[in-house]
């Protein structure tokens, strides 16, 4: 495992397989501090690493459901209420065309 650690590829890896490298990370980190030796740097490196990963990739999957749901809110919407928030829109395009 700290083979894998150490070289993990964040493209071949999902989610649950960099989320399970991450708590083996912090695992040695901790076994570091209990021996009282000094932490190797790829330790760190690598936590950051995973991280910032393991945070792309949640927010991207939030901002893809955040689409899916104004798609899906937008596609339940009256045409009338569809019609409403396009001369809305052309009125406040108008207003900033003549201003």
């Amino acid at each position: 495992m700290l083979d894998e650690f150490k070289t993990f590829n964040k493209d071949r890896l999902d989610l649950d397989d960099l989320v399970a490298l991450a708590a083996y990370g912090r695992l040695l980190r901790t076994e570091y501090e209990a021996q009282k030796v000094d932490e190797p740097e790829f330790v760190d490196i690598q936590l950051k690493a995973l991280r910032r990963e393991i945070a792309s990739r949640t927010d991207d999957k939030r901002e893809a459901r955040r689409r899916q749901i104004k798609t899906q809110l937008q596609g339940l919407k009256t045409t009338a209420e569809r019609k409403a928030e396009l001369e809305k829109e052309l009125g406040e395009l108008e207003t900033g065309i003549v201003a």
